[in-house]
């Protein structure tokens, strides 16, 4: 009697799975690029790419996210 509901809660928890899971980020011909680069960070929704230590902007700046500057 037990096996049937465990089996119903494991399988509602999986195809719940998709709902919680986190959207996609953009790749754009941008972070492509800076991926090919500095590999390792992700892209904004902004269309920013982020590594541990810069932001790269897409009007080219490069912000040192440990000095700010």
């Amino acid at each position: 009697m037990k096996t049937p509901i465990v089996a119903l809660f494991v399988l509602a928890g999986l195809s719940a799975t998709p709902l919680f899971a986190q959207a996609q980020r953009p790749d754009t011909e941008f972070c492509a690029k800076m991926r090919a680069r500095d590999p390792g960070g992700i892209c904004t929704p902004k269309g920013e790419y982020v590594t541990a230590e810069k932001v790269y902007l897409p009007d080219g700046k490069i912000i040192n996210r440990t000095t700010g500057g």
